[in-house]
């Protein structure tokens, strides 16, 4: 009777992360709600292989819509076992090394299971634009929303859509 149930608890597992994997990133997000970072127009799909890190080889869903000066991008990809949020934040970080060593400004925030990064570029660059992400780990796939845009967006802004996009899959 236990390996019914351990089987029943993995076929639930697996058929969520199915549903999950085949949504369209671009349905995981409102009209409504991407307007509150300023996005607009049509969600933009597209798909990409990871290159590197723990999450090498994943296939990411992504969907991308236009700022005022810049852009919002979601991705949601099915994570590997064993795989956390923590070890793809530790596959970043060698990137935030490359920035903050060239003066960038990295704030940090985490809002329970979400966390956010905000990247600011030194006062003296009036031409990069600041990047804020929030990235999740729930019901097997990791979720990632990123704003590029000269006008910096808050991380209170952004972690809502990582939310709703999370609740939708």
């Amino acid at each position: 009777m236990r390996n019914v149930a351990v089987l029943c608890a993995v076929m639930i597992f697996m058929a969520s992360n199915l549903r999950a994997q085949a949504k369209p990133a671009c349905s995981l997000l409102t009209e409504a709600e991407i307007g509150t970072v300023g996005a607009t127009g049509q969600g933009i799909p597209g798909d990409m292989t990871i290159p590197d890190g723990p999450y090498k080889g994943q296939t990411m869903r992504m969907c991308s819509w236009r700022m005022k000066a810049g852009g919002l991008h979601l991705s949601a990809s099915p994570m590997p076992p064993g795989a956390s949020r923590e070890a793809y934040e530790a596959q970043l970080s060698k990137t935030y090394q490359k920035l903050t060593s060239k003066g960038w400004k990295q704030e940090k925030k985490v809002f329970g299971n979400v966390s956010c990064t905000l990247f600011t570029p030194p006062t003296s660059d009036k031409q990069s634009p600041a990047n804020t992400s929030c990235l999740t780990a729930q019901k097997g796939m990791l979720v990632n929303a990123d704003t590029i845009s000269i006008t910096p967006i808050p991380m209170e802004n952004l972690k809502p859509l990582v939310d709703s996009a999370t609740g939708r899959l």
